[in-house]
């Protein structure tokens, strides 16, 4: 099945079975060297990695592995966790290519003009731009991978008011200086996005992003309180993620349409910080694989839990993981490397 002009329709899903391991297609073997694929299968189904709800994986967009376990299949919606931020990044970099927004340079404050926040905000934090939220370098006190049990994360999503719990949040340093992993600063993005859009995020969203691509199925976490989560939260079916992948392989371009300028992916890859020691961009990372000796780049949004949309330009290929494992248990850099890398490796060789 090829995933690179449309969505999968209807009679596609029905043709892949809950442990289909080749989708059909007749290009399917000319691209997969069984030994490899068999390999990464096996290791899938292994206790290990049980925890693994689905991956697909694609070449050149077509989808030429896919396996579901768990009791997952391609029509449940599988929570995405923190690629709902990158999802963010893609509808930032829309709303400036059509003008909405005029710059990542524009201050956060000033899309909460004639908001219930037009005169909260402490001085300390009207400098921080839509970059320093998109790079995680807004200098807010707020370090969810430094936090065990993410209590600080917890405690501010049962917040009465999140956006006043943020503003309240002390700062550790000017923004600009340092990426540090704060999802809660994400969700000022959403007053940028509705202030410039005219538009509700999800609205703006659907119009402009998941309708064109044929995505039905993607639903954001909501608070009939706070609105839309911008940095966690999201479900969709692993496919519609994969056709989001496949939209930044394609460098923005579907059908002929451009719905996300290449400018802005290209800005959205470069290295502006390092997050887990991972380079990091405008939600999204950057993550190297070494391999007998070659440098494999990737593109990578990933969430808690064991979620990843992984892209590899080099190899043209998109790798998209969907799994429940919390306890963090499984080496998901080392099933890749290991296991996924060779499998769209031998389309070449």
């Amino acid at each position: 099945m090829a995933i690179g002009c449309e969505s999968p329709t209807t009679e596609d899903r029905k043709s892949t079975t809950q442990d289909s391991r080749r989708p059909n297609s007749n290009a399917i073997d000319s691209v997969v060297d069984g030994t490899a694929l068999d390999a990464l299968f096996n290791q899938i189904s292994s206790n290990g990695f049980r925890k693994i709800d689905s991956l697909l994986l694609l070449r050149d967009g077509e989808l030429i592995f896919e396996t579901y376990q768990n009791q997952y299949g391609p029509e449940k919606a599988h929570g995405i966790a923190s690629i709902t931020k990158s999802v963010t990044s893609l509808l930032i970099g829309i709303a400036i290519d059509r003008g909405h927004i005029s710059s990542v340079e524009d201050k956060v404050v000033n899309y909460f003009a004639n908001t219930p926040y037009e005169n909260s905000w402490p001085a300390d934090k009207q400098s921080i731009t839509i970059e320093h939220l998109l790079t995680m370098q807004h200098g807010i006190a707020c370090d969810d991978y430094g936090d065990p049990g993410m209590k600080q994360f917890r405690s501010w999503l049962n917040s009465d008011d999140r956006i006043a719990a943020l503003l309240a949040m002390p700062m550790a340093r000017p923004p600009g200086q340092e990426s540090t992993y704060c999802t809660a600063s994400t969700q000022l993005l959403q007053q940028v996005i509705e202030t410039s859009t005219g538009q509700s995020v999800e609205t703006f969203a659907r119009r402009a992003l998941f309708e064109p691509l044929g995505i039905k199925s993607f639903r954001w976490e909501r608070s009939p309180k706070h609105g839309v989560g911008m940095g966690f939260g999201a479900k969709a079916h692993p496919r519609d993620i994969a056709v989001l992948g496949r939209l930044v392989e394609l460098h923005g371009n579907w059908q002929g349409t451009q719905i996300v300028s290449s400018k802005w992916l290209e800005e959205t890859f470069k290295r502006r910080g390092t997050l887990l020691e991972i380079d990091y961009g405008y939600l999204w990372y950057g993550e190297a694989y070494s391999i007998n000796g070659e440098t494999i780049q990737s593109h990578l949004a990933m969430g808690h839990g064991g979620q990843f949309l992984i892209l590899f330009p080099q190899l043209q290929a998109i790798l998209v993981i969907a799994a429940s494992d919390y306890d963090q248990e499984i080496d998901f850099y080392d099933l890749v490397k290991n296991y996924v890398i060779p499998v769209i490796s031998a389309a070449d060789e």
